[in-house]
């Protein structure tokens, strides 16, 4: 049998850097549901800024702006992983909406897109992953969401849903929320890890 959890990687924002921005929305971008929805085309494009801008100028840090950027979970990538993801063909539920960021130095990135998935996969095992059970999970739009500590994979729920499907997906069920990626397409849609503004943590590792 299959062991997914070495298969799959959640990928995030390093917790160890500090050089790395924070996206914060601009207040128009702030008025859409863009981290849920797909967005009608012809809008003005998604506007973000380093959140922490201010704080790391009292500490003399000096944000860079690499191939992937951070809303929370979400991702905001170049237009080079954008071509990937376009030339590998569909997958399911994502939707990406042109992104602009404008770095410390107030010099506007036009070449970003927003990485929406307007639904989620919920793929962990309850029965073997340790999560949190002594509280009342959060409702949110009639779903259930779970601290999780420790994750395993519905193998039977993997084993009979297509490759092609589950190669790139949000997590569902859980308050992590991470983008997740198979092990056969990681690097070949987003590059090498580190210098792309991401880390890979592989769900056995978790």
């Amino acid at each position: 049998m299959s062991n997914f959890e070495n298969e799959y990687f959640f990928i995030r924002q390093p917790r160890d850097r500090d050089d790395l921005p924070s996206l914060k929305p601009d207040a128009k971008t702030a008025t859409l549901n863009f981290r849920f929805e797909a967005l009608p085309l012809g809008l003005r494009p998604l506007k973000f800024t380093n959140g922490w801008k201010a704080q790391n100028r009292k500490q003399g840090i000096r944000s860079i702006t690499p191939d992937i950027l951070f809303d929370g979970t979400n991702m905001v990538v170049s237009d080079k992983i954008r071509m990937r993801l376009v030339h590998h063909g569909d997958i399911p539920n994502l939707h990406v909406y042109p992104a602009t960021y404008v770095d410390d130095d107030d010099k506007a990135h036009e070449d970003y897109w927003y990485l929406t998935f307007t639904d989620r996969f919920d793929c962990w095992d309850r029965s073997t992953s340790d999560y949190d059970q002594e509280g009342p999970p959060i409702e949110l739009g009639g779903q259930e969401y779970h601290q999780v500590y420790e994750y395993k994979l519905d193998a039977d729920l993997l084993q009979r849903t297509p490759l092609e499907q589950r190669l790139l997906f949000k997590l569902g069920g859980s308050l992590d929320a991470y983008i997740v990626a198979h092990a056969s397409v990681l690097t070949k849609f987003f590059g090498a890890p580190g210098v792309n503004g991401a880390e890979y943590i592989r769900v056995s590792d978790y």
